[in-house]
């Protein structure tokens, strides 16, 4: 348990935000590994690789990538109500007790009396007086829907809808006003933006393109307050956590200030698991079994760079794989390679995967490459179509195949 402390300051300035706090001790906190393993312990190093603990005078030292959970503080306080919330383009979420737009930035005031500033080029979505829970789970099912322009909702009352009707508007946000009253915004078709009253707006949708080079998740970070930061790389120095967000904000938050560390990285699936939404497979239409799942095309173990693999796909060139992921996952996951197994002719395969019809990866292997498995690490957030496609560079197919082992896709 971490020893009561008071946060002091909040400054943000280009991507950083940074808290400073009294003295405190970390008596104690619990680990959770993926072997199932739950320890008592002290944090004594934490780099961005392992943990290293003293359980009880015991040296424990636990590498991030086995570490489902760290408990720091095991009461979390709830959110304030009402309070709003704040998605940031890497899926971050910020619990504030007030919001206000002003300029190109929105300035937050969050429940421990802290201000914190953050540029709206890194906001995803903001939600006003987010405490309702039926409201959230309308939201949420608004904004997953794909859209090619900003949005401002406005929710109306009167007494025929007491509990209000929600407006969406499409079109284009603008600055907020130097006072934080008011908001510019665009309609489609207008030139001219209005004055939308602040105090009118039930949320805003920024509309923000997928980030290609964003960084993969390693952990979820929750403060007190229930806010969620989503950190790639996270290290411990004194008395607080540096942590780089997916998006690639830099943090430093005081141990006093976080609940708890989840490595588990949300749910999994396989796509070998995934019934494709579409297939394409080559014009030769005596070739059969022009992919497999879990297993090699010869029908045995799939094994790359003398590794096997319980699960992945082993696909024939030409063979076009589209998968419906609905925006529910964030990354994916996957070593693409020659089976060990299988055997085939000379000449390049080429891999391409798309995300709602953008290249996010493209490969052109060999059989001579020196480097027998290629790591795969893509940020698929929001994406509806996931596209695979597995091609000769040349006419010449027969013989010329891939697999992707352990192709995975995490939320």
């Amino acid at each position: 348990m971490i020893k009561p402390s008071t946060i002091l300051t909040l400054v943000f300035s280009i991507g950083l935000i940074v808290f400073t706090t009294q003295p405190f001790v970390v008596d104690a906190s619990e680990f959770k590994t993926l072997k199932g393993e739950t320890i008592q312990g002290k944090i004594t190093s934490f780099t961005d690789t392992e943990i290293v603990l003293d359980a009880s005078g015991a040296v424990r030292k636990i590498p991030l990538l086995e570490m489902m959970q760290v408990t720091l503080e095991p009461t979390a306080i709830h959110p304030p109500n009402p309070f709003s919330l704040v998605e940031l383009s890497d899926g971050s979420q910020i619990v504030a007790n007030a919001c206000a737009i002003k300029g190109d930035a929105i300035e937050l005031s969050l429940p421990g009396g802290e201000k914190l500033t953050v540029p709206t080029n890194k906001i995803s979505w903001v939600l006003f007086k987010a405490q309702v829970a039926s409201d959230r789970a309308t939201w949420n099912e608004r904004i997953s829907k794909k859209r090619k322009r900003d949005v401002v909702a406005i929710l109306k009352k009167d007494a025929d809808n007491p509990e209000g009707i929600l407006n969406l508007l499409e079109g284009t946000l603008g600055k907020g006003s130097d006072d934080g009253k008011t908001m510019e915004f665009s309609t489609v078709g207008s030139n001219k933006p209005i004055l939308v009253p602040q105090a009118n707006l039930h949320g805003l949708v920024f509309l923000r393109a997928l980030d290609a080079e964003a960084l993969p998740v390693l952990c979820k970070v929750i403060d007190k307050s229930k806010s969620e930061f989503l950190a790639a790389k996270i290290t411990l120095d004194k008395e607080s956590f540096i942590i780089k967000t997916s998006a690639g904000l830099d943090l430093i938050l005081p141990l006093a200030s976080i609940h708890k560390l989840d490595f588990s990285k949300g749910k999994l699936a396989y796509l070998s698991d995934i019934e494709p939404s579409k297939i394409l497979l080559s014009q030769d239409e005596e070739r059969l079994s022009a992919f497999r799942k879990d297993s090699n095309l010869d029908g045995g173990p799939l094994r790359i760079n003398g590794i096997t693999y319980a699960k992945g796909l082993a696909m024939l060139a030409t063979t076009d794989l589209e998968f419906d992921l609905k925006g529910e996952y964030r990354e994916f996951k996957a070593i693409a390679g020659f089976d060990d197994l299988v055997g085939g002719i000379e000449g390049s395969v080429i891999l391409e995967i798309e995300g709602d019809g953008k290249q996010l990866v493209k490969l052109e292997l060999t059989r001579k490459d020196k480097k027998r498995d290629n790591a795969i690490n893509l940020n698929i957030k929001d994406v509806q179509r996931l596209r695979i496609v597995v091609r000769s560079s040349n006419p010449l197919e027969f013989g010329k195949h891939l697999d992707l082992a352990n192709a995975q896709i995490n939320k």
